[in-house]
């Protein structure tokens, strides 16, 4: 045994106060915030201390939450489960791999903020040095992603042990993009409640809509991804279709992103004023082309990138045994 009981004990601990830090973040701002924020938090349980922010701002936040608490949580159930069986490591290094996710989900939180999401917290609150904003952002992503990454090659640097990593990027990135679905859709059934009697209606339903289906999409490719990828274990054994679901997700989040700012540009029309991004959703000037733009190039490179790995996996890895589905 190479753990011991304090190591699985501290794990439990850690992972309780990590799920119910994001589990508030997200409950806060994905359930009780953003599914009344276009209403100007009318209907809302919150009351008289609903947050004064943009709908953009409580989604991110709110998505943030969800996702973080859904890896914690993850890796609370395997802690939990590791103070029962004394004598398995292999659950406690699985366990290791929650705390890499949720580094991931806060490094790719940074990573959006700095690239694609800076209005958010800059003009939003008429604070016009955007860029020392981003580069705040940029300097908080290499510092959690190379504290994610030094302990990611410690751990699964082995060659062999290509399908555990792929399960710690295919459930934290399906956990990702879930939980934007599940923020999505709050706000997409309380429209629908209300469309006949609110104005714009149609062009929110459809961002609303879209928001939800096209992250779904992504995360029920990156679920099957997992499943592939749990099928196959330890062995040095890469299969293809596992390969192509994760790009496949890939693709669909990178598609969401141009997408949001594809609606950003159309609904910014003076006859339309409709933004997700501005502080008000009916926005009176809204001015964020930029965002629009950003989210042509972020998207798009994610985009490609997931055709030039779907490429090299359709090529295969003399260094494994690629195994035809």
């Amino acid at each position: 045994m190479k753990y011991s009981s304090t190591v699985r004990t501290i794990n439990v601990v850690l992972f309780a106060l990590l799920f119910a830090g994001f589990a508030f973040l997200g409950i806060w701002f994905g359930f009780l915030t953003v599914p009344f924020q276009w209403r100007g938090g009318s209907g809302s349980p919150l009351a008289g201390s609903f947050p004064s922010t943009s709908f953009g701002l409580a989604a991110t936040l709110g998505a943030f939450g969800i996702a973080g608490a859904l890896v914690a949580g993850k890796g609370l159930v395997t802690s939990v489960l590791s103070m029962g069986r004394p004598n398995d490591d292999d659950i406690v290094v699985r366990s290791f791999g929650s705390y890499i996710g949720v580094g991931f989900v806060a490094a790719f939180f940074l990573l959006l903020n700095a690239t694609w999401l800076y209005r958010l917290t800059t003009t939003n609150f008429k604070y016009d040095d955007v860029a020392f904003v981003i580069v705040v952002y940029v300097i908080g992503f290499i510092l959690v992603g190379f504290a994610t990454l030094v302990p990611l090659s410690k751990i699964f640097g082995d060659k062999d042990r290509y399908n555990d990593i792929m399960r710690i990027l295919a459930s934290t990135f399906g956990f990702s993009v879930l939980a934007v679905a599940a923020v999505f859709f709050g706000a997409f059934i309380n429209m629908l409640q209300f469309k006949d009697t609110t104005a714009n209606s149609s062009q929110l339903l459809l961002e609303f809509g879209l928001g939800f289906g096209i992250p779904l999409a992504a995360a029920i490719c990156y679920c099957a991804a997992l499943l592939g990828y749990r099928k196959t274990g330890k062995d040095n054994v890469v299969r293809k279709s596992s390969g192509f679901l994760f790009e496949a997700g890939m693709c669909f989040t990178g598609s969401a992103i141009i997408v949001a700012g594809v609606l950003e540009n159309i609904f910014q029309a003076k006859e339309l004023r409709v933004s997700l991004v501005a502080s008000e959703v009916i926005a009176k000037n809204p001015n964020y082309m930029d965002f629009a733009i950003m989210s042509y190039i972020v998207g798009g490179l994610i985009v490609l990138a997931s055709i030039y790995f779907a490429y090299q996996t359709a090529l295969g890895n003399k260094a494994k045994v690629v195994k035809e589905d």
